[in-house]
């Protein structure tokens, strides 16, 4: 039996990927609400997020101290002048890797100050790891996670590597030391997969940044959460999680775990969800969503631009 279509949007946040000089100018002091989001970011990182992300530069912007306070900015900026401006029923939350925080926080688990000192933190972390021991990350396609999983217990690497991102039935991330990395991409070229490297600084996902779980979890034991108001499906379980010990304990695993992308989007669609909506710089999740519900009929799958301009067609 099918299950009954839930009433209302699951909102999704992508995280880091999508950094571009003048990302989120559109919803910078536009609005008090919005006005309150920047200076927030910026009062509690010790960075003017404005200038970070208006001028850059691109070399500064990409880096992961900075790009995830960037990418949290402009996901809640949007995300609050939406609200301001439509009366559009939410009924879950999800974000992919750094974007599961500006999930949290549109569940209401997180208030704006809470959710930048914990970015702030996971960021520093990621960063500070990522310079003692280098990494890489690469997009393998077409290849499922138990397949590449499998490659890498095999090839006794998994205490170096570990499938980043499960991003899809035929994309996956994968993430690590560089030398075993080569290791692995050699032989999925001999299979013909495809293999591209990403531009990161670092192996987010991987054991490389395991020292960064119990340092989180501590950073994350201070700091004040409430219960979701909505259903929030996080990465590292793929379930919908209520109880604030075990979203904070998932936060800190987050480091190291993969992140379950499919086994979240086949949730969604088990639980109910019908209609999708992407709230970030640039459309990156939707093309996850098209390509997993393409068999399937009746998703409505939209980006925060192109709700904005239907929007305005339809007031014209």
């Amino acid at each position: 039996m099918a299950p009954t279509s839930v009433e209302g949007w699951m909102v999704i946040f992508p995280g880091q990927g999508s950094p571009t000089i003048g990302m989120g100018g559109d919803v910078c002091d536009v609005s008090p609400g919005t006005r309150v989001v920047w200076d927030c970011a910026s009062d509690i990182s010790g960075i003017d997020m404005r200038k970070l992300c208006q001028k850059g530069p691109m070399t500064r912007l990409t880096k992961t101290l900075y790009q995830q306070l960037a990418v949290t900015t402009v996901n809640t900026a949007m995300l609050t002048l939406l609200r301001e401006r439509h009366a559009l029923p939410e009924s879950g939350y999800a974000g992919h890797s750094a974007g599961e925080y500006s999930a949290l926080y549109a569940a209401g688990v997180m208030n704006l100050e809470t959710l930048f000192h914990a970015v702030s933190r996971r960021a520093a972390i990621m960063q500070r790891l990522a310079e003692q021991r280098k990494g890489a990350m690469y997009v393998v396609k077409p290849c499922d996670y138990v397949a590449l999983r499998q490659l890498i217990d095999e090839m006794q690497l998994g205490d170096r590597l570990n499938v980043c991102c499960d991003n899809g039935r035929q994309q996956q991330v994968v993430g690590g030391e560089v030398a075993a990395l080569k290791t692995l991409i050699n032989q999925l070229t001999r299979q013909g997969v495809a293999t591209i490297k990403l531009a990161v600084n670092g192996a987010w996902h991987t054991p490389l940044m395991a020292e960064g779980v119990a340092q989180m979890r501590e950073a994350l034991a201070a700091l004040p959460f409430s219960s979701p108001a909505c259903p929030v499906i996080m990465n590292r379980s793929g379930q919908a999680e209520y109880a604030i010990e075990q979203i904070k304990e998932n936060l800190a695993h987050h480091l190291t775990d993969t992140v379950r992308w499919r086994d979240s989007m086949e949730l969604w669609s088990n639980m109910g969800y019908r209609r999708f909506l992407e709230i970030g710089n640039k459309k990156m999740l939707s093309y996850l969503l098209h390509e997993h519900y393409a068999a399937q009929s009746g998703h409505d799958i939209q980006h925060y631009y192109q709700l904005q301009r239907d929007t305005q067609q339809q007031a014209g």
